[in-house]
């Protein structure tokens, strides 16, 4: 029984996260949601006594993601601003293919139509980018006189523009081409001694190997 809860759990979370996507939080019904899950009414309410519960449920989920994934970079990347320069194609491609994390970022940015508690969104990225920019500082990467913090804020600022813009325009199919033309420039802006085409080889490397290496972050359900 403890296991069907939580793959019902799951299922739901999961239409849920396709409604949020497609219609925004306002436009999502409840009895939406019941239909896409294919479950009874009474199965939805039972873990999620309101849309608002299910929203906070699917930004959590999405907020859950990313400690697994910055560690898993982190760890195969062979620096700091590789681990940066990954985490952005890795993290944009999220967003375009994981419909939890897709929902997760729009309803983050539905945030004061909900109504109730959420994570704050980009605080936790500009603090990861912050102790990343400083560590690549310490191994002479960071172009002299850059300061981690500023230099964090600036990188959160572009990346999220560009993937909204991307979602605007395209639905994020041209999201890794923007994110290669945005590094080609800021790179520039950052690197002691930028080399685009080196690091372009070092993110493909580490991305390939993090997608083949289970991650702790997959959800439990089907």
């Amino acid at each position: 029984m403890q296991q069907r809860a939580v793959l019902t759990r799951g299922r739901v979370l999961i239409a849920a996260a396709e409604v949020f996507a497609r219609t925004g939080f306002l436009a999502a019904s409840m009895n939406d949601i019941v239909e896409a899950a294919g479950v009874t009414k009474g199965a939805v309410y039972f873990h999620f006594p309101s849309k608002e519960a299910l929203a906070v449920a699917v930004v959590e989920e999405q907020f859950a993601q990313w400690p697994p994934l910055v560690a898993g970079i982190i760890e195969h990347s062979p620096d700091a601003l590789t681990s940066i320069v990954a985490l952005t194609y890795e993290v944009g491609s999220r967003f375009r293919d994981d419909v939890l994390i897709t929902a997760g970022v729009r309803l983050s940015f539905e945030r004061e139509l909900v109504h109730a508690a959420m994570p704050t969104p980009f605080v936790g990225w500009v603090a990861i980018l912050q102790d990343l920019f400083s560590q690549a500082r310490r191994e002479g990467h960071l172009r002299a006189g850059l300061v981690p913090a500023a230099t964090a804020r600036a990188l959160v600022g572009g990346f999220f523009g560009i993937q909204h813009v991307s979602e605007v325009l395209t639905n994020r199919v041209d999201l890794e081409s923007r994110l290669d033309e945005f590094w080609k420039v800021f790179l520039v802006g950052v690197a002691a001694e930028p080399d685009w085409a080196g690091t372009q080889r070092a993110v493909r490397r580490v991305r390939a190997t993090v997608r083949r290496t289970p991650s702790a972050a997959e959800p439990e359900f089907e």
